[in-house]
C-alpha cells in the first residue's frame, strides 16, 4: 500500500524503443521520452473548521477506503529520558483500548468490520492507518477517533509490551546491524544528538501508563497534521464526517505543554546561529570485534542542509545520488562493488536532503533536521577493506571529474521514468499531495520536476559533490571480524585515507 509516510521510490522500467536492437552497452540505450505530468491537486484538497487539511481522491473501482492521519510528532520530539516513547505511545493507543472500549473489545470490533487500523512512529511523524470497506466507514471514523483522542493505555498491555521489549534489547547485541546502527549514529551524529539517544532498561522501565498519556496530551495536537484519504468516497459527505469528529479538535496551545519547558534552547538562552557542516562528530575509522563470516559497514557522515525545496543544490543532489547508487539503470558502486569486482553482498546507499529555512538553522533545528549520508555494505571480513577503500574511490571521483553527459541523461531518465510511480493509484496521490502538506513542500514541486532536472549540468553536480561531500569528515564503522578486517586486501590504503582503525567502546 502507497503510503505517504513512505518516502522510498519504487523502480520503474522505462519504455524502450520497440524497433531498438540490443545495444552493446547499457549506456547506448535510448528511451522514449517521458510525457507524464503529475495531476493538479485543484479540487483534492479540503479544510475542517479547525484549519486540519484534508486531501481526497475518488477511486470507484472497489468498495474500499483508506484513511491515513499524519502528525508531525515523532522520535525527534523526544526530551532526555524519553527514549522511545513517541514509538511507544503510538503502538499503545491501537493496542491498549479507546474509549469505552477495552483492548480485546477493539480488536474484536475492528475484526468484524473487516477493518485494519495501525499507528505507528518514526523520527520525524506518527501515522495513523484504516483501511476498511465504505459501507463500514461511519463506524471505522468513529474507531480513528477513539484511538487518537481517547486511547485507554491498557496496563496489562503495556507490561506484555514492556517484556516484548526486554526481551529485544537482551537479544540486540546480538544483531550486527544493529550494533552497527547504534554505534553510527553516536559517531555521525553525537552522544548528545537526538539522533544518538537508544532505548535502555531504564527507558523501557519508564513506560508507565501516566507517562504515555502526558506525552499523548502534550503533542497530540492537530497543529501540522494532515488527513490522506481515498478510495469508494463522495469527497464532500467524507469531508463533513471528517470535520464531525475532528474538526473540533483543538489540543493544548503549544507554549502550555511540558515539551516546550523541558526542551528549550540548549543552556536556556537562544541557540546560536549555526553553519551547515557535512563532517561527521568523530570521523575515521572505527571497528567492533564480532567473529564470522560476513561483516556490516556504513561510511559517510551527516546528510545536506538546503534552505528550500526548490534550491538549485537539491536537484543536482538527486542526480547526483542516482549516479552513485541509485535504484534505477544507473549506479557507479554496484557496478564496481558487486558487478566488476564481486566486492559485497549488498549496498544500498541514502542520502537524506533535509530542507531548513534559512533563518531557522540554529544549532537546535540542525541537530533535529539534519540526516545523513550513509552507504551499508555487507561483504566478508577479508574484502571490507577494499570495498571502502573503492567507495572512497568513487567518491573522490565524482568531486574531481565531471560526469559524462551520456551518464546524466541516463540517471536523469532514470528519475524521470519513476515519476509517476509516485502518483499511481488514487492513495497514492492523496498521500504524495498529503506529505507536501506535512513537510511544507509546494505542491508545484512536482509540476517542475522534469526541467529542473534538465538544467542540472555537469558542473553542478561536480560542485555539489565538492559541498556535500566531505572526505576529511568521513565515519567508516565496520562490524566484524576486526583482525580479518584489518589484514584484507587495500588495509593499508585505507589507513593511509582514514587513519589507523580505532575500538569502538559500545555502550
Amino acid at each position: 500500500m502507497g503510503r505517504f509516510f513512505v518516502l522510498a521510490v519504487c523502480v520503474a522500467a522505462p519504455a524502450v524503443l520497440p524497433a531498438q536492437a540490443v545495444p552493446a552497452h547499457p549506456a547506448d540505450l535510448q528511451f522514449a521520452p517521458s510525457l507524464f505530468e503529475p495531476p493538479a491537486v485543484s479540487g483534492m484538497r479540503f479544510e475542517l473548521r479547525n484549519g486540519l487539511p484534508v486531501y481526497v481522491v475518488p477511486d470507484r473501482s472497489l468498495p474500499l477506503v483508506d484513511i491515513v492521519l499524519a502528525l508531525p510528532v515523532g522520535d525527534r520530539n523526544e526530551v532526555p529520558g524519553e527514549e522511545g516513547m513517541a514509538s511507544m505511545t503510538a503502538a499503545m493507543a491501537r493496542r491498549g483500548g479507546a474509549g469505552d472500549m477495552g483492548p480485546e473489545e477493539l480488536d474484536d470490533t475492528i475484526d468484524a468490520l473487516g477493518a485494519r487500523v495501525d499507528s505507528s512512529s518514526s523520527w520525524t511523524r506518527t501515522v495513523f492507518v484504516l483501511d476498511i470497506g465504505s459501507e463500514t466507514l461511519e463506524r471505522g471514523l468513529e474507531i480513528l477517533a477513539s484511538i487518537v483522542f481517547e486511547p485507554r493505555f491498557d496496563e496489562d498491555r503495556l507490561a506484555q509490551a514492556r517484556d516484548n521489549l526486554r526481551v529485544s534489547l537482551a537479544a540486540r547485541e546480538d544483531e550486527a546491524y544493529a550494533v552497527l546502527d547504534r554505534e553510527w549514529q553516536r559517531l555521525v551524529h553525537g552522544p548528545a544528538s537526538p539522533r544518538s539517544r537508544r532505548l535502555t532498561e531504564a527507558s523501557v522501565a519508564g513506560f508507565e501508563r501516566d507517562a504515555l498519556a502526558s506525552f499523548h496530551r502534550r503533542l497530540w495536537r492537530p497543529d501540522g497534521a494532515v488527513i490522506a484519504a481515498s478510495g469508494d468516497v463522495e469527497p464532500e459527505l467524507l469531508v463533513a464526517r471528517l470535520d464531525g469528529l475532528f474538526g473540533s479538535w483543538q489540543g493544548l496551545p503549544a507554549s502550555e505543554t511540558d515539551a516546550d519547558r523541558k526542551a528549550g534552547p540548549p543552556g536556556g538562552s537562544a541557540a546560536p546561529e549555526a553553519v551547515f557542516e557535512a563532517a561527521a562528530a568523530s570521523p575515521g575509522w572505527w571497528t567492533v570485534d564480532r567473529p564470522g563470516p560476513q561483516a556490516s559497514m556504513a561510511l559517510g557522515h551527516r546528510g545536506a542542509v538546503v534552505d528550500r525545496w526548490d534550491a538549485g543544490d537539491r536537484w543536482a543532489l538527486l542526480l547526483l545520488m542516482e549516479i552513485l547508487d541509485g535504484p534505477g539503470s544507473v549506479s557507479r558502486l554496484r557496478s564496481r562493488l558487486q558487478l566488476a569486482e564481486g566486492l559485497t553482498y549488498r549496498v544500498v546507499t541514502w542520502f537524506d536532503l533535509d530542507v531548513v529555512a534559512a533563518e531557522a538553522r540554529s544549532e537546535r533545528s540542525l541537530n533535529h533536521g539534519q540526516g545523513e549520508f550513509r552507504i551499508f555494505l555487507e561483504t566478508a571480513p577479508e574484502s571490507a577493506a577494499a570495498a571502502a577503500a573503492a567507495v572512497l574511490e568513487e567518491l573522490a571521483r565524482l568531486r574531481r571529474e565531471a560526469v559524462p553527459e551520456v551518464e546524466i541523461a541516463t540517471a536523469r531518465r532514470s528519475l524521470l521514468a519513476r515519476l509517476p510511480l509516485l502518483f499511481d493509484r488514487a492513495e497514492t496521490i492523496a498521500g504524495r499531495f498529503a506529505e507536501d502538506e506535512l513537510l511544507d513542500r509546494p505542491h508545484e514541486y512536482w509540476s517542475v520536476y522534469r526541467g529542473r532536472l534538465q538544467a542540472v549540468s555537469a558542473a553542478d553536480i561536480r560542485r555539489v559533490a565538492q559541498r556535500f561531500i566531505d572526505p576529511e569528515g568521513i565515519v567508516l564503522a565496520v562490524v566484524g571480524d576486526s583482525e580479518a578486517v584489518r589484514a584484507g586486501r587495500a588495509a593499508e590504503e585505507l589507513r593511509r585515507v582514514l587513519g589507523a582503525p580505532r575500538l569502538v567502546e559500545t555502550q
